[in-house]
């Protein structure tokens, strides 16, 4: 019995041995197997998010490349079709009013040259920059040395010239807008052409919730609380403004009544002194470079009669604001407003 016992135990011992031997091994070998999976699992995770990030910077990099050689296409205030390979880096802005939209959206770091008047008036915009022209005439040689992408102008111009640029490869954009509509597109098309889309928007959003804003206040008037409005543009021959004009525009949106445009005329016609009487306006606004205070037309003999003078209801207001297109004929607007409802908008005072 003895020695059966202790073969048993024996062989007990050998096989518990045995069996713990195999469930270490099996459980160090689960072990691995789980560590090199979690690893693999870590390895796969950075792999896929360093992909992902790559992924996303190669993207944008490409939407970067295609805005930046976009074809952009813009119709100028003439109807012509501008097409350009990609947005400009040089322009030269022979038309103040288009100096002043670049101004506007921060562009002029794009500005490489002016007309020869901004730069001889010493405009402030124009300061140290060169001039290339006029509407008289361009200095071709000039511009092709300096090889502009485009040169933004006025209609009837130098057409000739326009031809010879053209042909350098150097593209003409005309700005011609007579109205409110006309200043949002060139804002819109000139920020187009500079890929400045953004804040082109931006501005025009802004111009029309101003306009709004005022229109909004004069709106409801009946048409015998509507002062009778002459603008006048010119003394001798008498000048003023008529329908599809800014200054027109001006008076409706500010609640007034042109008796030019009233009597069915256009533009920048002459105007007979007796029809003047005879219309007799309450108001009488001037250019600043018609008249240098209200003095000058309050003394005019002809006035005499005529109900602005005699109520000393005459309002001088700087050139730029009622006469170029761009964004700043928002203060034009502001100073009609004031100069035409006081007790509405406020008393006249001058908007630079």
């Amino acid at each position: 019995m003895g020695k059966v016992l202790r073969l048993f135990l024996v062989v007990f011992l050998a096989f518990g041995i045995i069996f713990s031997s195999g469930t270490l091994l099996g459980c160090k070998r689960a072990s691995d197997v789980i560590s090199s999976e979690e690893t693999a699992g870590t390895e796969v995770t950075e792999g896929v998010s360093l992909e992902g990030e790559q992924a996303v910077e190669e993207e944008e990099e490409s939407v970067t490349k295609q805005e930046s050689s976009k074809v952009i296409e813009v119709i100028d205030g003439l109807g012509n079709k501008i097409t350009l390979e990609k947005p400009v880096e040089k322009i030269i802005a022979l038309a103040p009013s288009a100096l002043e939209i670049l101004d506007g959206l921060g562009a002029m770091d794009k500005v490489v040259g002016v007309d020869n008047w901004s730069v001889q008036m010493g405009e402030p915009l124009a300061k140290g920059l060169e001039g290339f022209g006029d509407v008289n005439g361009l200095n071709v040689e000039r511009i092709a040395e300096v090889n502009p992408d485009i040169i933004m102008t006025i209609s009837g111009g130098p057409e000739e010239d326009y031809q010879k640029v053209k042909e350098l490869g150097i593209q003409i954009y005309i700005v011609d807008a007579k109205d409110f509509e006309g200043v949002y597109r060139e804002i819109l098309n000139v920020g187009k052409i500079c890929n400045l889309e953004g804040k082109a928007t931006e501005v025009v959003d802004a111009m029309k919730q101003k306009v709004e804003e005022i229109y909004s206040k004069v709106s409801n008037l009946k048409e015998d609380e509507k002062p009778k409005v002459f603008y006048e543009v010119w003394n001798d021959p008498l000048m003023s403004a008529g329908k599809n004009t800014f200054i027109n525009e001006f008076i409706e949106k500010v609640g007034g009544i042109n008796i030019v445009a009233k009597d069915g005329l256009e533009g920048w016609p002459e105007y007979s002194v007796e029809k003047l009487i005879e219309n007799n306006p309450d108001i009488i606004i001037a250019p600043v470079s018609l008249a240098s205070d209200p003095e000058v037309i309050l003394s005019d003999p002809r006035f005499s009669t005529i109900a602005a003078v005699l109520n000393k209801k005459v309002y001088i207001v700087p050139d730029n604001p009622v006469s170029r297109p761009s964004q700043n004929i928002i203060k034009g607007l502001e100073m009609f407003a004031k100069a035409i409802h006081p007790e509405i908008f406020g008393e006249f005072e001058i908007i630079e």
